[in-house]
């Protein structure tokens, strides 16, 4: 039984620079592939995580679906009813019923907690220095169990919001826009032009720009007497689940058991998801033409192999070799370079990762996530799917190789005549 991956490795032992170049462009591919899906896996993971850790997994909003009916009323024969509302001028689009609604969506399967919460648009002062702050009014103690800003405060503590009526959470880059410290004071401007002082408790780093850049955080009365809504009232509700991954089934569910519109995180942040997928797509199609390169470098040593080994390649046909053999061999070449190349790869692309998570970064002011280290991610399925690939380009680059060594001619070699 002929041996075709042991005279494979013996003509690649035969030209140890030009293999040794073949292998190094292999693993360089390999590597890179590596270190790019885990990072664009990490920085995907650390958005949703963050998203998830700084919102609500479902919200419910102020204004009724389109699906939606009124409860058909029961009435005798020969009974007319007439029912009507006039249209109040002045009227705060919110949630009604918060109680009834909270219960009601208490009971959906998967939901883990359901908190009323206000939001409304203010310009909070200190001094001359103003800025405009997206105002949320929550229960602390409830909404502690929704998302885990509670986790995320890092002067002041969550406690202090509970035990102040007038304290006041802020987003850290908000903190430091105003110019404010803990225990400090600040005037809230409501869109009725009603002014309130609030006393700073804490602050808090959620990791997204969104959220440190624009959060005020307060108690539900206190937001519901800035926006004019009674005890009963809210904007939103927010629903934690207990997996954020069903959010869009218990949003279904929802709307259809109250008749509000209801939104996932993932339709809330479709926009955002969609361009790191897209960014993602995009860094992965590049880094697989890098491996494309070092199936060129592969394709040309073996095409050298052949240039130089065409005697011997004569020699082993007279001696019983079929073409199909001449060519597995061959192929034999390329997928133990993509084998050897991917292994080297994988030591590599590991050694890159816990070097490239180490080192310090700046996003700058703009960006969507802020962290103070790249956050990476590393599965197995990142070394097969860089093997699979290396093993794959670079046999199927010597093809072409091993058709031109089957077709050979052994009698024209050995007589000189090619």
């Amino acid at each position: 039984m002929i041996n075709h991956l042991r005279i494979a490795e013996a003509q690649l032992r035969g030209r140890p620079r030009q293999s040794l170049i073949a292998l190094l462009s292999v693993a360089v591919g390999s590597a890179m592939l590596i270190v790019t899906l885990s990072l664009t896996t990490g920085l995907s993971r650390d958005f949703i995580t963050k998203t998830t850790e700084s919102s609500p997994h479902v919200e419910v909003l102020p204004r009724r679906s389109a699906t939606w009916r009124p409860e058909a009323l029961r009435r005798d024969a020969g009974e007319v009813l007439a029912l009507e509302r006039h249209h109040v001028p002045d009227e705060k689009r919110a949630v009604r019923g918060i109680a009834a609604l909270r219960a009601a969506l208490g009971s959906l399967p998967g939901v883990r907690v359901v908190s009323p919460a206000v939001e409304a648009q203010v310009v909070l002062g200190c001094g001359t220095v103003k800025r405009p702050a997206a105002l949320l009014g929550v229960v602390p103690g409830v909404e502690a169990a929704v998302t885990a800003l509670d986790e995320k405060v890092v002067v002041g503590s969550w406690s202090a919001l509970g035990r102040r009526p007038d304290g006041v959470l802020l987003g850290v880059r908000l903190a430091r826009d105003l110019g404010v410290h803990l225990g400090d004071s600040l005037q809230a401007v409501g869109e009725g032009g009603g002014v309130t002082t609030l006393s700073v408790v804490g602050v808090v780093a959620s990791g997204l720009a969104r959220v440190d850049t624009a959060l005020a955080l307060v108690n539900l009365p206190l937001a519901q007497a800035l926006a004019g809504l009674a005890s009963d009232q809210a904007t939103t509700v927010r629903i934690g689940l207990a997996d954020p991954q069903q959010a869009p089934q218990v949003a279904t569910a929802a709307a259809a058991r109250t008749g509000y519109v209801c939104r996932s995180w993932q339709e809330r942040n479709a926009a955002s998801v969609e361009a790191f997928e897209r960014q993602n797509r995009i860094t992965l199609v590049l880094v697989f033409f890098t491996t494309l390169v070092s199936a060129f470098g592969v394709a040309n040593v073996l095409v050298q192999i052949v240039a130089d080994k065409r005697r011997d390649i004569a020699i082993m046909r007279a001696a019983g070799f079929s073409r199909h053999d001449i060519g597995i061999i061959f192929l034999h070449h390329g997928a133990l370079l993509g084998l050897l190349g991917a292994t080297g790869g994988w030591v590599v692309g590991a050694l890159l990762i816990r070097f490239v998570a180490s080192l310090p970064v700046d996003f700058g002011e703009a960006a969507v996530l802020r962290n103070e280290r790249l956050q990476m991610a590393e599965e197995p399925w990142f070394y097969l799917a860089a093997l699979a690939l290396a093993v794959g380009v670079c046999t199927v680059a010597a093809v072409g190789p091993a058709r031109r060594a089957a077709s050979l001619e052994p009698t024209a070699i050995l007589r000189g005549e090619r």
